[in-house]
């Protein structure tokens, strides 16, 4: 789909192609109660709480569609709440541009409501979580059995977004003992930079 008009909300850039399609394919199909309960779920997922599957799939089992359709219409309101608080922008602003994508009236309202209810909440996450793709939960370090200079780390990830969803996932990688050591270090002199790195000051020049 061709859009060649800029929107604030995504930081005055194009609104991406599967954004569009799933406004109109999706979010638009749903009634605005089933609009909003979905919007709730996903409000709640970006400050950190699991999406409930099976609360997602009576939402769409009385609609038609394939069953990517619940994770892309999560996957696309994500973007919509969390791109519109990024870009400070307000219900007004955000209304106007969501209805010259094409969304109906009625779905806008439900969708800026749900932005004023959470925008707060919502910066203050992306503010915490401003320098990292993903929130580390667990990790462990150990040294498997029958190996000679390995070491295994095992990551586990809170809210890594899988098929649009987020979910908790793990993940293990082995390592020779020297890159371990090697990696160790790195990650010690970026701490220390950062540490000892005067952002408030730095912001207060820029200003």
């Amino acid at each position: 789909m061709a859009n060649c008009k800029k929107f604030r909300f995504c930081g005055d850039g194009d609104c991406p192609d599967w954004v569009l399609g799933e406004i109109h394919s999706n979010l638009a199909l749903l009634t605005t109660n089933q609009l909003n309960d979905l919007g709730e779920h996903t409000a709640k997922s970006i400050l950190g709480a699991e999406i409930p599957e099976n609360e997602i799939s009576k939402i769409y089992s009385i609609t038609k569609g394939s069953m990517d359709a619940p994770k892309g219409g999560i996957a696309c309101l994500r973007f919509l709440l969390t791109s519109a608080s990024r870009y400070n922008m307000n219900s007004d602003e955000f209304s106007t541009e969501l209805q010259q994508l094409g969304l109906p009236k009625q779905h806008t309202v439900i969708i800026c409501q749900l932005f004023d209810a959470y925008v707060l909440k919502i910066r203050a996450v992306l503010r915490e979580k401003s320098l990292s793709i993903n929130q580390l939960d667990t990790f462990n370090c150990s040294i498997p059995k029958n190996t000679i200079d390995c070491i295994q780390l095992k990551i586990g990830i809170q809210n890594e977004i899988v098929d649009g969803l987020p979910k908790k996932t793990s993940h293990t990688v082995n390592l020779n003992r020297n890159d371990a050591l090697l990696l160790l270090n790195e990650l010690k002199a970026v701490r220390d930079t950062m540490e000892s790195y005067n952002f408030d000051k730095k912001y207060s020049e820029e200003k």
